[in-house]
């Protein structure tokens, strides 16, 4: 095989990122491409900052032991009509995960990926 892959630091890391529970949640998306945060009450993620232009992110959101928690999102988290804004499985400790991609340009988010009920 020729050619070299061209990877951009900080868009490709290894590892999950454990993410606080809050009414807002933070995120840096520098600090990984994996978030995980289990829910304690109704919530907002927030805005992420320091993406990567391309940057791939994935948030695994886990409902606590109560269940029925739900989840908004920053105004910086774009969504399409093919995948729109998710309801998240509220089952007590149940687990759904949502792919983003950011476009720096545009300074959104963009929804691409949806799996529920783990």
């Amino acid at each position: 095989m020729t050619g070299s892959l061209a990877i951009s630091p900080g868009n490709i890391t290894a590892g999950v990122s454990a993410l606080t529970y809050a009414p807002t949640i933070a995120v840096d998306a520098s600090q990984g491409n994996h978030f995980r945060v289990t829910l304690g009450g109704a919530a907002a993620l927030g805005n992420p900052v320091s993406g990567t232009d391309g940057q791939k992110v994935t948030f695994e959101v886990i409902q606590d032991a109560t269940g029925g928690r739900t989840l908004s999102y920053g105004t910086a988290y774009a969504f399409g009509s093919s995948i729109p804004q998710p309801v998240l499985t509220t089952t007590a400790l149940k687990r759904d995960f949502l792919g983003f991609c950011f476009n720096a340009a545009s300074g959104l988010w963009y929804f691409v990926a949806l799996c529920q009920n783990f």
